[in-house]
């Protein structure tokens, strides 16, 4: 996956401002800063130096992270999606992907950080992407008005339980078509994406992605469900990041909750990476089941089809 060339141009813009040995210690203390997060609503980025390294650093993987979720969730059909809500925008990630993917171009991106919100502002002019900015923190967000897609990013995680479960609440009274909430590929995160599951589904949502028809998840508690995509690295990020690869991978976990039951959940997902053995290949397969290990030979109709498929994509079993 490559990043829109309209976020590399104006990141590379913005890295002229400083010097480079600036950018690789600001980077490994916004790392530092992330590592330290509390969940309890603590402000992670607030300087303007800060959020122009997060663009170069961070923004990237969200970018593709987010893109991967969406396309996942709505096998990157675009009908019916033309207006977004993102909560804790941050630079605008989220609906770039969006864009991107589904063709949105229209949507409100609400941030409590004003020098993000001032990036997020400076990537939508330069790709002439409408959007109204409002910065806000996303608990005291209001509106009366209801989107087809309503995202959170690597957000839910910085707040204690009982605001993050108001915040849901929010989202979803909002949310006309889909909501989607995106979070780290972690042990941590995907116990995080559990809870928001069984809230919300408590409340009367429907959960279609990434779980086979909303089912309840099945894995046991020293596992977890997490999927990766890979992001084209620029000059630039490899500098500051301290690395020589050509790509980064980002692990993320996400929930997709469908509003007006125009998205039907799949009836498996791949978990693992396939293994590929001569003449057969074996998938580990979220089913309605559960967690199922199945193997597929040269002779089974599914056995070409399967040779095309990783991680996280659905699988008709």
């Amino acid at each position: 996956m490559i990043l829109p060339d309209y976020i590399r141009q104006e990141t590379e813009k913005l890295s002229e401002k400083y010097k480079p040995t600036e950018l690789k210690k600001l980077s490994a203390r916004l790392t530092e800063v992330y590592a330290e997060n509390k969940s309890d609503g603590t402000r992670l980025v607030t300087t303007e130096e800060q959020a122009a390294v997060y663009s170069i650093v961070r923004m990237p993987a969200t970018y593709a992270a987010v893109y991967s979720a969406l396309n996942a969730a709505t096998d990157g059909d675009g009908s019916g999606f033309e207006t977004m809500l993102d909560i804790g925008a941050g630079t605008g990630a989220a609906y770039f992907a969006a864009h991107e993917l589904l063709g949105i171009n229209k949507a409100t991106l609400v941030e409590r950080e004003k020098n993000m919100l001032s990036l997020a502002k400076k990537f939508c002019a330069t790709a002439e992407l409408n959007a109204e900015f409002i910065k806000s923190d996303a608990l005291f967000f209001d509106t009366q008005d209801k989107y087809d897609l309503v995202t959170a990013s690597y957000a839910l995680n910085e707040f204690d339980k009982p605001a993050r479960e108001k915040l849901l609440d929010k989202l979803l009274s909002c949310t006309k078509k889909l909501l989607l909430i995106v979070e780290p590929g972690t042990p941590k995160a995907f116990s995080l994406q559990k809870e928001i599951r069984s809230y919300l589904i408590g409340k009367g949502a429907r959960l279609t992605a990434p779980c086979p028809s909303g089912a309840v998840c099945s894995l046991p508690q020293d596992d977890w469900c997490h999927f990766t995509c890979r992001i084209e690295r620029s000059r630039l990020h490899k500098f500051v990041k301290g690395g020589d690869s050509p790509f980064e991978d980002e692990k993320f976990t996400y929930s997709a909750f469908c509003a007006d039951n125009s998205l039907a959940p799949c009836k498996g997902r791949i978990l693992r990476h396939p293994v590929t053995d001569k003449g057969k290949i074996t998938l580990s397969v979220c089913t309605e089941k559960g967690a199922e290990t199945i193997t597929l030979f040269k002779k089974d109709d599914a056995y070409k089809s399967a040779r095309q498929l990783g991680a996280g994509d659905r699988i008709d079993l």
